[in-house]
């Protein structure tokens, strides 16, 4: 059975991301799944590299911040 992919909203998106924020019917809010889907939504992540993310990966680049990620 072929299955097609259809993208999100922006308004989907920005909704997904709120309602993990503020939580929904017998589910409380979670900030660090909202965070991991903004991750994945912004920057293309796959979840499995988005989950091997750490502190010492955020380096600073003159007067920006960047990920440092290896495969």
């Amino acid at each position: 059975m072929n299955k097609k992919t259809k993208a999100l909203t922006t308004e989907q998106y920005k909704e997904i991301i709120q309602t993990m924020r503020e939580g929904f019917s017998g589910c409380r809010p979670n900030e660090r799944i909202a965070t991991a889907l903004v991750l994945e939504g912004n920057l293309g992540l796959r979840i499995s590299d988005i989950l091997k993310l750490r502190p010492c990966d955020i380096v600073r680049d003159g007067d920006r911040y960047r990920l440092e990620i290896t495969e």
